[in-house]
């Protein structure tokens, strides 16, 4: 959103140091950002696939440079997204199942071992309270501390400050540690489902965010329990009043894909996209 884009009708009431649109204050600031740039670089799960790399990531905005979740391949996807690991500023892990963080261990080995790269900048490990724990127990006893720069690792509130983001997480229906995260900037919101089941929460965390990326595991006909249906993700969506539905984290299945879409219509009346690797999408 840029100012130039404003509805004036929807305009109510001026502050001092920012408006009001649609009961949303907003700062002067945050109308003059930049978009948020995602960039999906896995869609799929755990099962190896040609076609979707495991789940990850890459949100950017302002000067930050992010990574949700990094599964294995991450790495060569960044490359291939024309972005550099050297630049990740953080990594959010949104639990401990390895389709979800099995390139943590090699992109911290990259930028410690890249010849001619000193990297000085502190790496963000952002997660639940058990991955941290794992991290320390099984990552850092192998790698050891890097000398060159820091890792600091944050146990994910409910809600943090991360500039220019605001994030905001929430407990998901899947597994012990599970959550979802909700990305805010320029007035502007994306939600990561992670792995995640139908319930309240997830709902709640979702109003009305810009772009939903939903867990979309399986069709219908195929639910699984701690995973969100195609027309799940479309319930979330509309009960949630999304703008934007994405379904990723796609496992494979006797029906086509695409046929997620329809499903996730049936349920809700906007934008329902299917993620593929390397897809772009500015909010």
């Amino acid at each position: 959103m840029s100012i130039s884009k404003i509805d004036q009708r929807k305009i109510f009431y001026m502050f001092p140091f920012g408006i009001l649109i649609d009961g949303r204050r907003l700062r002067m600031l945050d109308l003059m950002c930049d978009s948020m740039k995602l960039i999906v670089l896995g869609s799929g799960t755990c099962v190896p696939s040609l076609n979707r790399n495991a789940p990850g990531y890459y949100l950017e905005a302002g000067d930050r440079r992010i990574l949700l979740d990094c599964g294995s391949g991450t790495l060569l996807q960044l490359e291939r997204a024309g972005k550099s690991y050297r630049d990740i500023d953080a990594v959010f892990i949104t639990h401990t199942h390895p389709d979800h963080f099995a390139d943590l261990m090699p992109l911290i080995h990259a930028l410690r071992a890249t010849p001619g790269f000193k990297r000085a900048k502190t790496l963000f490990i952002v997660a639940p309270s058990l991955f941290i724990e794992y991290y320390d127990r099984a990552i850092a006893t192998v790698l050891g501390r890097p000398r060159e720069f820091s890792i600091q690792r944050i146990r994910m509130p409910e809600e943090m400050d991360f500039r220019p983001f605001n994030v905001r997480a929430a407990k998901t229906v899947h597994s012990q540690d599970s959550i979802a995260y909700r990305f805010e900037y320029g007035g502007r919101a994306i939600v990561f489902t992670g792995d995640a089941d139908y319930d309240k929460g997830i709902v709640d965390l979702s109003r009305d965010a810009d772009l939903l990326i939903a867990d979309c595991s399986f069709p219908d006909a195929n639910k699984a329990r701690g995973h969100l249906s195609a027309r799940q993700c479309g319930l979330v969506a509309r009960e949630a009043g999304v703008k934007k539905l994405l379904l990723s984290h796609i496992y494979p299945a006797d029906t086509p894909d695409i046929d997620r879409v329809r499903e996730g219509r049936e349920e809700f009346g906007g934008e329902v996209v299917l993620a593929e690797d390397l897809m772009e999408i500015s909010i």
